[in-house]
């Protein structure tokens, strides 16, 4: 099922630049600094303060990624990612970095992320 996800968001994610790599949640720990697509499943979400968490691969604390939505740029979605995002598939793209021993992408602009 899931090399079938994986086929499914290479063939949609084809519209990104030539140079993109997709790879698997469970191992963005190697693409640190680099600019990826990440396919997986929403396990949580939580909408905070000052920032939006979508946690791909598991739930917190033992989500394999974080894709982090600012506040300033919430407004730029259709509706709050946390209740926008829960339950679906989805393909962000963006730079891989650590924060706390976590991996994350901060999102910035919604057409980073694809729903599936």
């Amino acid at each position: 099922m899931k090399k079938i996800f994986l086929i499914i968001c290479l063939a949609s994610m084809s519209y990104l630049a030539k140079s993109q790599t997709l790879v698997l949640a469970k191992d963005v720990s190697q693409y640190v600094g680099k600019n990826v697509t990440v396919c997986d499943s929403v396990y949580s979400t939580k909408a905070l303060e000052k920032l939006t968490l979508i946690n791909l691969g598991g739930t917190y604390p033992k989500e394999l990624l974080t894709v982090v939505v600012n506040k300033a740029d919430v407004i730029k979605f259709s509706s709050e990612p946390a209740s926008m995002f829960l339950g679906n598939k989805l393909c962000v793209t963006g730079t891989v970095t650590e924060y706390k021993g976590k991996f994350q992408i901060v999102v910035t602009e919604p057409k980073q992320i694809v729903l599936k």
